[in-house]
C-alpha cells in the first residue's frame, strides 16, 4: 500500500495545470518512490507541468522552479525518498533586490 503525500503548486507555476491560484495535489507514492519519480508521474499526467516545471526529456527541473519537501530545498535532489506525509511545494524561483 502507498504513502499519501501533498503537492503545493504556488501561482505562477499553477497555470501549468490551468489554474490562476494556488493548486494543492494529493498523490500517493510507493515506499521508496524518490521525488524524480513522483514529477515525471504528474508531468505525465498534466501536460503543463512538464511544459513549465519539470522536463521529462531531461529528467530535470526547469531553472524558474524552486521545490521544496518539508520546508527544505530540494530542487537538485531528484533522488531524495519521499515518505508518508510529506508536503512538497513547487514555487517559482524569486530574485530580487
Amino acid at each position: 500500500m502507498g504513502n499519501e503525500i501533498t503537492v503545493e503548486i504556488f501561482p505562477w507555476l499553477s497555470w501549468a495545470l490551468g489554474e490562476k491560484n494556488r493548486v494543492i495535489l494529493t498523490e500517493r507514492v510507493e515506499k521508496g518512490e524518490n521525488l524524480k519519480s513522483l514529477l515525471e508521474r504528474i508531468a505525465v499526467k498534466h501536460d503543463g507541468f512538464g511544459a513549465m516545471i519539470y522536463d521529462l526529456n531531461l529528467g530535470t527541473v526547469y531553472d524558474k522552479v524552486v521545490i521544496f519537501v518539508n520546508n527544505r530545498s530540494v530542487s537538485k535532489d531528484l533522488k531524495l525518498k519521499i515518505n508518508n506525509g510529506d508536503r512538497i511545494t513547487v514555487t517559482p524561483f524569486y530574485s530580487g533586490g
